[in-house]
């Protein structure tokens, strides 16, 4: 068994991965962040973007996901994309859940909410008080994410717990100012902690 959180990257069925795009850049700039974090790593994503990986990452550790037809079953796709990526690490002692278009986030902070994952569940970095991403969750999770299936049960669980917010100096942990994506709608989900949870900073671990 790992002692470190496993990176679970999320990649978008809905983009349009080739060659020198735009999502195929930002995919790469996100692998290559995650590796330097030394962290764990699985890649959750579309058969194009998955070959690609293969010359970055071994093979066990990506997962293809079949593009859906509709936004509808896109959005749920993605929720099934977190039990895909949580089972194909079973024995991870936490997971961070991280969209693969927020690539902009430092190896440093990764690292840093991976540690919060060891000491409280459910734990989320902010930015002068706003809340990014990723979302880390530990081992306790594990039954309920792999039964994700849809984005109303994804949603349902990160309002379910509270969760601790750790403070970083890292504004790529926040949500790109450009116009919405087709990760918009899982990102938000990922943000659905209670308004009561705790969101003192945890200096403790820095």
């Amino acid at each position: 068994m790992n002692s470190l959180p496993t990176l679970i990257v999320l990649a978008d069925p809905g983009s349009q991965y080739a060659e020198g795009s735009g999502a195929m850049i930002a995919l790469a700039h996100t692998l290559r962040t995650g590796l330097e974090s030394g962290l764990p790593m699985v890649l959750v994503a579309p058969p194009i973007a998955a070959e690609y990986a293969r010359a970055l990452l071994p093979s066990n550790d990506v997962v293809e996901l079949i593009s859906p037809n509709g936004p509808q079953s896109r959005s749920d796709t993605l929720a099934k994309a977190v039990a895909a990526g949580v089972l194909a690490s079973p024995h991870a002692p936490g997971w961070l859940l991280w969209p693969a278009d927020m690539g902009e986030v430092q190896a440093d902070t990764l690292r840093l909410i991976a540690r919060g994952v060891g000491h409280y569940p459910m734990v989320f970095p902010q930015f002068r008080q706003r809340r990014g991403h990723p979302v880390g969750l530990s081992s306790e999770f594990f039954s309920e994410l792999i039964r994700l299936n849809t984005e109303r049960d994804l949603g349902r669980l990160m309002t379910r717990y509270p969760a601790l917010g750790i403070d970083v100096e890292d504004p790529g942990i926040l949500e790109s100012e450009l116009p919405p994506d087709r990760l918009g709608q899982l990102r938000s989900q990922l943000q659905g902690v209670p308004k009561g949870a705790p969101s003192t900073a945890y200096m403790a671990l820095i």
